[in-house]
């Protein structure tokens, strides 16, 4: 683009000014994303495909996968045993002009009368696979072709959720207590309610508790129960704390970062003992209760910090399982999504489904609340819109509802007015520049200034130009 230069060197800082910023970069290895319509026709693919496949999308746009398998591109097309078999499928690839092989998970996307219109493929370098001057070499250890199924209520297609998974089943099996970490929103629920299923216990109660949720005054009480009388205000016949109605089964301690100093005594004590004793007892009682807990802080450095029990933290890190985000297992988006939009669309008696541009926002999207926000966004769409498309419109819309003006530090306010204007100003004539040079092409407009076509999507209602 001769005589006109973008200074998006400049864009990448994040500001609170509201200038337009580069989305951080996330430290993994590239997912290669390619969408099929209901016919096995390539409809398009990703520039983390191209690179790291070698396969261009002018190359295979509109060819039917058959076609490509026989002309040599691949040895095989998960996509096309996805249309046979109607359900998520995962294979070894092999590129065959460059001999590279790839882990491709095909999913189906399904109308509201259950036909596929959509095979969205995820494919990324199988694990051992190591980068040597931009080539990928295996390693002798070996590949393993198909990924084990995830049970009822899992969403497991990643690489790292497969792992997760055989991880959390390992610990199941014996009595140990499992720690869960991750972000707020990634699942923790999901995969400890898993390893109650696969434990010895499953035929038992499994008790939820959020330790956040219950006052310091009162978690005593909560989890150990109390004897009548034993206070002001306790009930006549006392009460059953949750540890005891947990017993022959597993309790799932949330959050468990957020309770105090004197309350982590008392937990440690039973986790070593396996013992309470009620409220207003002078006699304790043996539980057999195995626990799980969970947190989304980093209790080592909470350690460090003098904010958490050293002994405590070794007692709970037995089995420890960390949970990554969502934006680090995007092969999981567009199955999540599907997984929602069935159990809403069937909560609510409604026929809706995503169109091609609505999964790609899903997917350009970092996913911040983790897999809670996607849950929350679909239930979102398919209650305030009437339509049985969900387009890429509709996602845009309820991501620009979500901006909140950031607020701007408290100086002189005509100066705070006039450089919020300036600001304002120099933003627009920049989009406004780039949407005339490339003819509206939301995409090329984004990569240019290096953002998710979302933020450039609200920038442009912000200022009027779309």
């Amino acid at each position: 683009m001769e005589g006109l230069r973008f200074p998006a060197e400049n864009l990448k800082t994040r500001s609170p000014n509201g200038m337009l910023s580069a989305e951080d970069k996330d430290q993994q290895e590239p997912i290669g994303i390619y969408l099929t319509d209901g016919g096995a026709r390539t409809l398009t693919v990703n520039r983390s495909y191209e690179d790291i496949t070698g396969i261009m999308e002018e190359e295979v746009q509109g060819r039917h996968m058959q076609s490509l398998v026989d002309d040599g591109y691949f040895d095989q097309s998960v996509t096309l045993l996805v249309l046979e078999q109607r359900m998520p499928i995962s294979i070894e690839q092999t590129i065959l002009r460059t001999g590279k092989k790839i882990i491709a998970t095909g999913n189906p996307i399904f109308d509201y009368h259950g036909n596929i219109v959509l095979v969205m493929t995820t494919d990324t370098i199988p694990t051992g696979a190591v980068s040597l001057g931009g080539k990928h070499e295996e390693k002798e250890a070996g590949l393993n072709p198909l990924y084990f199924p995830a049970p009822p209520g899992v969403v497991a297609n990643s690489k790292v959720m497969q792992q997760v998974l055989a991880r959390a089943g390992r610990a199941a099996i014996f009595e140990s207590t499992v720690l869960l970490q991750g972000e707020t929103g990634v699942g923790k629920a999901v995969v400890a309610d898993f390893v109650h299923r696969m434990s010895p216990r499953k035929n038992g109660p499994f008790i939820n508790v959020n330790m956040a949720a219950i006052p310091e005054n009162l978690l005593e009480s909560e989890l150990f129960g109390y004897k009548e009388g034993a206070f002001t205000g306790a009930s006549r016949s006392g009460k059953v704390g949750l540890i005891k109605a947990a017993e022959g089964g597993t309790i799932f301690l949330d959050e468990i970062s957020e309770i105090s100093f004197s309350n982590q005594a008392k937990l440690l004590q039973l986790l070593q003992d396996k013992e309470i004793t009620p409220i207003g007892s002078v006699n304790s009682q043996k539980v057999d209760v195995r626990f799980i807990v969970a947190t989304n802080q980093n209790l080592q450095e909470m350690v460090l910090a003098g904010r958490f029990r050293e002994d405590l933290f070794y007692r709970l890190n037995v089995a420890p399982i960390y949970i990554p985000p969502l934006r680090d297992r995007k092969e999981d988006i567009v199955s999540l999504a599907q997984y929602f939009l069935a159990e809403f669309t069937g909560r609510y008696k409604v026929r809706k489904y995503f169109s091609p541009g609505a999964l790609r926002v899903l997917l350009d999207y970092n996913w911040p609340g983790n897999v809670r926000e996607l849950q929350n966004m679909v239930e979102r769409v398919v209650l305030l819109y009437p339509h049985r498309e969900i387009s890429e419109e509709h996602f845009f819309e309820e991501l620009a509802l979500q901006e909140v003006p950031l607020p701007i530090e408290r100086i002189s306010p005509a100066y705070r007015c006039n450089l919020q204007d300036e600001v304002a100003a120099f933003e627009r004539d920049l989009l406004k520049k780039a949407l005339k040079h490339y003819n509206g092409d939301l995409q090329k407009i984004a990569e240019m200034f290096e953002i998710h076509r979302t933020t450039l999507f609200r920038k442009m209602r912000k200022y009027g130009l779309g």
